[in-house]
């Protein structure tokens, strides 16, 4: 008994904050003749005690708030705007391959199996996506940042962010920084769900610090036959869907085109002649930005400059499907087009359409 009599009890811990604090600190106030109208009438007398603190508590609010004011920009709408370009980017191995599939499936009902080049599809009753996959080489991430409208930044989860990523969030920071959505894959390799969250948390931390706070990351947890789960590629959709996309001054200035066909149009018998002879080549592909004229020098990424001989205007080969608001798009018009992939088997050309039958023998 001698141990427990030496002992203190808890003291009782006064209420500081609360609905009932807030109760007995007004009766407090009007048992002691606090008036209110006597405030209202002299608010000098009851200023503040820290005008200084106050002043500069004021500023960083206008200065947070003056951050995210943006000069309004004029964004040209064109009768037929191009597709909307989707860079698809992260280190080798992460899945990116297996997430176009999964995107072009989602919007076609379409398998797709060999992933070269760009691909466009039907996204809605007037939009249009291009998934490109970027190669994990530093000139290929310098050219997509010129023109990529949204990025699709992929990450390992199980691993953690990669120099391939800070190196890409670098060349992005440089060329206009478009939207960026970040994915994690690779979940389904950390044990137990409070490991995934404490993953989760750690990079998405991480994450906002290189990019913004608030910046969508999604974390793609499971795969079942070798693609990822239905309800987490329609949750990405659904939010590529709303993206909102700034006009950037330097691309709304210059004309641009993401190749999406490569046709070479030498003379074959000069080709066998000399090897090394200068080619005629045709680019077929989406313009973007302002127009193109005839004569006009462009930059050719990894070949250098080049004057052009001739431009042409070819049919739509993924029109829009100009449906009214209570129509929805059918399954016919939701067109993929993949020429280098050969996954329709249909090439527009200058005065034709040419239709690849495979041999079923």
């Amino acid at each position: 008994m001698a141990e427990f009599e030496d002992t203190e009890n808890k003291k009782f811990k006064h209420r500081v904050a609360g609905v009932s604090y807030k109760k007995k600190a007004l009766k407090n106030a009007k048992n002691a003749g606090f008036d209110e109208e006597k405030r209202q009438r002299n608010p000098k007398a009851f200023a503040t005690s820290h005008p200084v603190r106050l002043r500069r508590e004021q500023q960083r609010a206008l200065d947070l708030k003056s951050k995210k004011h943006h000069i309004p920009l004029a964004k040209k709408i064109l009768d037929e705007p191009p597709p909307t370009i989707v860079a698809v980017q992260g280190p080798s191995g992460v899945g990116k391959s297996t997430l176009i599939r999964g995107l072009v499936k989602h919007y076609t009902k379409q398998n797709i199996t060999d992933i070269k080049g760009p691909i466009t599809v039907v996204s809605g009753k007037s939009s249009r996506l291009t998934f490109f996959e970027v190669a994990n080489d530093l000139p290929s991430m310098i050219d997509i940042a010129k023109i990529a409208d949204l990025v699709l930044l992929m990450c390992d989860g199980s691993f953690g962010f990669e120099m391939e990523t800070f190196e890409f969030l670098n060349i992005l920071q440089n060329h206009g920084f478009p939207k960026v959505i970040g994915i994690l894959t690779h979940m389904d390799k950390l044990p137990g769900i409070s490991k995934v969250a404490k993953v989760k948390k750690n990079m998405r931390d991480r994450f906002w610090k290189d990019i913004y706070p608030g910046a969508k990351l999604f974390a793609l947890s499971n795969m079942k036959y070798g693609n990822y789960l239905h309800t987490e590629i329609a949750n990405l959709v659904r939010y590529i869907g709303i993206q909102k996309y700034r006009p950037l001054i330097w691309r709304s200035g210059h004309p641009y085109i993401l190749a999406d066909r490569v046709e070479d149009l030498t003379d074959f018998e000069l080709k066998t002649r000399d090897p090394t002879v200068d080619r005629t080549v045709a680019l077929y592909g989406y313009l973007h930005g302002t127009n193109l004229k005839q004569e006009m020098k462009v930059h050719i990424a990894g070949c250098g400059d080049f004057r052009m001989k001739e431009v042409k205007a070819l049919e739509d080969p993924c029109p829009r499907t100009h449906k009214k608001e209570n129509q929805r798009v059918s399954e016919k018009d939701r067109i993929v087009h993949a020429p280098m992939s050969d996954f329709n088997n249909i090439k527009f050309d200058n005065d034709a359409v040419y239709i690849n039958f495979k041999s079923l023998h």
